[in-house]
């Protein structure tokens, strides 16, 4: 970015354009304007041209959703940020059919915001290289999630699997889960499959594997979800090296559009590197004490290896129907906001072991 970017914000609430100002101002933005819904918002928009819109999202949806909707039709380059204090799925789910390239949740850290922005600029430059032509030799890839937690117990392998089977249901994308727990992974029997191959195998073979070869050492599960199983032995982890670990999340994701990488609870060298490949880091932790002091010494461990921990999103997954330290506790030792809160079911841990 050869000049300092600027910002239009939009909102209807002028406190809310007040608190974004002053987030813009801290990371150092320029402000091209500020407007509330509709025409006024537009105009301004074509006006400026700014770099980035950051839209506010207010039930009722409509008339947030129609500004953002004009705004990407009079501007289409100019990538649109939802911001809002409602945090449901529902929320998301009507910015991003808008058109918003990003939502990011109130109230946001002068970082959060950063980062959103300097993603959406990010994109559409990289949209715009591929519309030219520039970017026609870069091979494809997938997203990569991985879901792993310092602790054992907090739910990072029901989360995994029913993480992929709803994205699999939900977006109608091609979904694999990587069973990369190096203890006694058990993915494929928390949806009742019974692989004929696992990663050992397919290690043994990578070289030179065809897509149609590679589909057969993944297991179907009738979501659309596939499977690649860890081996039942946890010794023979022992002859799968990192970067033969990295070689196989390479290779799914360029074949998939979606890689859940279900992890054990260390920072071994396989753990590692299902870290340093992810997209996008589900850090699983439970409200219980040890829990958190787990992951800020998981997170301290990284940051000491310069681990980019804006990759990482704090999901608290509530075990058990004690109540623990509250989620701003945890937001307060982890110096992170907590990107995610799942309620206690007892009934979950009856469906995995249905391998439902």
């Amino acid at each position: 970015m050869a000049k300092t970017p600027a910002v239009l914000i939009v909102d209807q609430n002028p406190e809310v354009r007040f608190e974004i100002k002053r987030l813009l101002k801290q990371s150092q933005f320029a402000l091209a304007g500020e407007a509330a819904f509709g025409t006024e918002a537009v105009s301004l928009a074509v006006e400026t041209e700014p770099d980035v819109t950051i839209c506010g999202m207010d039930e009722p949806w409509v008339r947030s959703v129609q500004t953002i909707d004009a705004l990407i039709n009079s501007l289409p380059e100019t990538p649109v940020i939802a911001y809002s204090s409602l945090r449901t799925l529902e929320a998301a789910r009507q910015a991003m059919l808008a058109g918003a390239r990003d939502f990011v949740s109130a109230p946001a850290t002068a970082r959060e915001l950063e980062e959103a922005i300097v993603g959406a600029l990010e994109s559409e430059e990289r949209r715009r290289m591929r519309l030219s032509g520039q970017m026609s030799s870069l091979g494809a890839q997938g997203t990569i999630i991985t879901v792993f937690g310092p602790k054992g117990g907090v739910g990072k392998s029901t989360i995994a699997a029913n993480l992929a089977v709803a994205l699999a249901q939900e977006t109608g994308q091609s979904v694999v889960l990587v069973d990369a727990d190096t203890g006694f992974g058990d993915a494929a029997g928390m949806l009742d499959l019974k692989p004929e191959h696992t990663i050992v195998d397919l290690v043994g073979r990578m070289d030179g594997l065809s897509r149609e070869e590679l589909a057969q050492y993944l297991c179907r599960h009738h979501s659309g979800v596939a499977v690649l199983a860890a081996p039942p032995d946890t010794f023979a982890w022992r002859d799968i090296s990192s970067d033969q670990f990295r070689k196989v999340l390479e290779m799914l994701s360029r074949t998939q559009d979606v890689v859940v990488v279900d992890t054990g609870a260390d920072l071994g060298a396989i753990g590692l590197a299902a870290l340093e490949a992810a997209t996008l880091v589900l850090w699983v932790t439970s409200p219980e004490f040890a829990s958190v002091k787990d992951s800020l010494h998981g997170m301290e461990a990284l940051q000491s290896i310069s681990f980019p921990l804006d990759r990482i999103k704090v999901t608290v997954n509530r075990v058990s129907p004690e109540d623990g330290v509250r989620s701003r506790t945890v937001e307060e030792v982890l110096q992170r906001d907590v990107f995610w809160q799942i309620p206690y079911d007892r009934r979950l841990r009856q469906e995995s072991e249905l391998g439902e």
